[in-house]
């Protein structure tokens, strides 16, 4: 029997990483083209109507773009089956990839996918679509949560009770619609089997970073940054590359065979096992380069921001209570939310209506603000009123509290409601020394001809950092972050802000990218934890922070 130099499961871990390498650098090549935010128009409907026609073939090509990624896919999908049943020749992989029923079995999969590269895998196309950390925690309601996992299930076992589909497709050749019959009745028996697959390599997956993070715990107690950085770098690689190896090892379960004609991978020689070891580190070192991941010595100043005004998860977002605890757990500054009422009045609320016990909705900018002082609404497990944007700034003054205000304007802000804005509230924000912040780039490049508070842009996603004097400050969700975003803004003067940052992971980590404005539900401890970081290594939390639950191009 003919025993191959490396086994499927690493052919296809290289495969998968030059699949995610080269489709990143694309991406971000298309993207290169697009217009910067600050440059659409959004002073009105017919004006943003009109740069979105003028800029569509950009747009139109970053479509195409994603869709020829999603074809390499495919092709993927058919190279590694027809390498696993030795099977590989031109005209069998030019014959498998105009089958429409492996790119349909392909996109289930990648559905299958998307949610595990929520927790670090690094699964091809799930990539473009991960969904930024805070967003997921904001929608974890149960009922939410029981749907997406009731879903998620259904869909999931579709995928295993198809994965003979590629086999089918590619090397039997069937092409008529009984294959998808054919295969639900091959895997009749095989789920329970499949399930012990993923839970087999759930726990070497957890048990590779515990070890890891042990080791890594040892040299922290040490006291040494330097040693601390360099060893975190060198486990977070190898950590990264073994994330790749089970990434592969977890298509490769769904791409199963019904025959046995597959050569067993058990036993490898000891020279393919050293291989497959050195092909891990490199792809991890390579992986962890190019994506901005390698950690530096830092040592940042930081601020503390309370997130929505509160101290901790108990108290009323947006409140003028909430802003008198917040301000004795002594923040840098209290983030507010604010929102235009009909009549022209701000008030503070996170979303754009409210909603009464009786379920009744009131939306902010239909009513003025003397029918919405009134009303009282549920905000989390609490009863509530709308505070007055202009009474919230008065108290802040009165306590020396700075706020950092994000404008939640329409998405077509006018000049003349931008300066009756500024008319309004300018002169409280310059005695606060307020930071004001938002979406809607473009709305901030026109406030600035009228107010000259610091302004920073608000995004869930990595922006290009640039040395423009505009933005003093880029407010960016913390698991789209990494190394060199942050490097970049402090090349150009620019401060990072993480939002929303709670956990010590997440805080050691963006801690250890060199953040410097840390938005958190909990300011106090946040500090606290701070304090305690800044004075000595906790890279044990670092490296699995910079890996897991984290956006990454690869």
């Amino acid at each position: 029997m003919q025993t191959k130099k490396l086994s499927n499961t690493t052919y296809l871990m290289m495969i998968i990483f030059t699949f995610n390498f080269f489709s990143a650098k694309f991406i971000h090549y298309v993207l290169s083209f697009s217009p910067d935010a600050y440059k659409i128009d959004t002073s009105s409907i017919k004006n943003l109507i009109d740069f979105l026609a003028a800029h569509g073939l950009i747009y139109l090509l970053t479509i195409v773009a994603y869709l020829l990624i999603f074809l390499i896919f495919v092709m993927s999908i058919a190279f590694i089956v027809l390498l696993m049943h030795d099977q590989l020749t031109w005209h069998n992989f030019l014959r498998a990839i105009k089958r429409p029923k492996l790119s349909l079995f392909t996109l289930l999969l990648v559905i299958v996918l998307l949610p595990l590269n929520e927790i670090g895998l690094k699964t091809p196309i799930a990539t473009y679509m991960t969904i930024p950390k805070t967003f997921v925690v904001m929608s974890a309601n149960p009922l939410i949560l029981s749907l997406f996992a009731v879903s998620y299930v259904v869909i999931l076992l579709l995928v295993l009770r198809l994965s003979y589909m590629p086999y089918y497709i590619i090397i039997d050749d069937i092409r008529h619609q009984s294959l998808i019959v054919k295969s639900f009745q091959a895997t009749k028996n095989k789920t329970l089997k499949h399930f012990r697959q993923l839970v087999t390599i759930s726990l070497k997956f957890i048990a590779f970073f515990v070890f890891f993070s042990i080791i890594q715990l040892g040299i922290d107690l040490l006291d040494h940054r330097n040693w601390s950085v360099f060893s975190a770098n060198i486990f977070i690689a190898i950590l990264g590359g073994i994330l790749y190896f089970y990434t592969a090892k977890l298509i490769l379960m769904f791409l199963a065979t019904p025959t046995n004609n597959i050569k067993k991978q058990q036993g490898l020689p000891l020279l393919s096992q050293l291989s497959t070891a050195c092909l891990i580190a490199i792809i991890g070192f390579t992986s962890i380069y190019f994506s901005g991941k390698l950690l530096k010595i830092n040592r940042p100043d930081y601020l503390v921001i309370a997130h929505m005004g509160i101290s901790s998860k108990k108290d009323i977002a947006n409140s003028i209570d909430s802003l008198k605890k917040a301000n004795a757990a002594k923040p840098d500054y209290v983030e507010i939310d604010i929102q235009k009422t009909k009549d022209g009045q701000y008030v503070l609320s996170h979303n754009t209506s409210i909603k009464t016990k009786q379920d009744k909705t009131y939306d902010i900018g239909k009513y003025t603000w003397d029918q919405l002082k009134t009303i009282s609404f549920t905000e989390g497990k609490h009863t509530t009123t709308l505070t007055n944007f202009g009474d919230y700034l008065a108290l802040a003054n009165q306590l020396r509290q700075k706020v950092l205000v994000e404008l939640k304007f329409n998405d077509t802000v006018t000049d003349s409601e931008l300066k009756e804005f500024a008319d309004q509230y300018g002169a409280q924000l310059a005695e606060n020394k307020a930071q004001l912040q938002s979406l809607n780039q473009n709305s901030l490049v026109r406030l600035h001809q009228f107010i000259k508070n610091d302004l920073g842009l608000l995004s869930p996603i990595q922006n290009k950092i640039t040395a423009s004097k505009l933005n003093q400050f880029y407010a960016i969700e913390y698991s789209s972050l990494n190394q060199d975003t942050v490097t970049r803004a402090l090349d150009d003067n620019k401060l990072i802000y993480a939002w929303t940052v709670d956990a010590k992971r997440d805080l050691a980590t963006t801690y250890a990218y060199g953040v410097q404005g840390y938005i958190t539900d909990q300011p106090g401890p946040t500090r606290t934890y701070l304090e305690k970081i800044a004075s000595r290594p906790h890279y044990s939390h670092v490296i699995n922070g910079v890996l897991l639950f984290k956006r990454s191009d690869f």
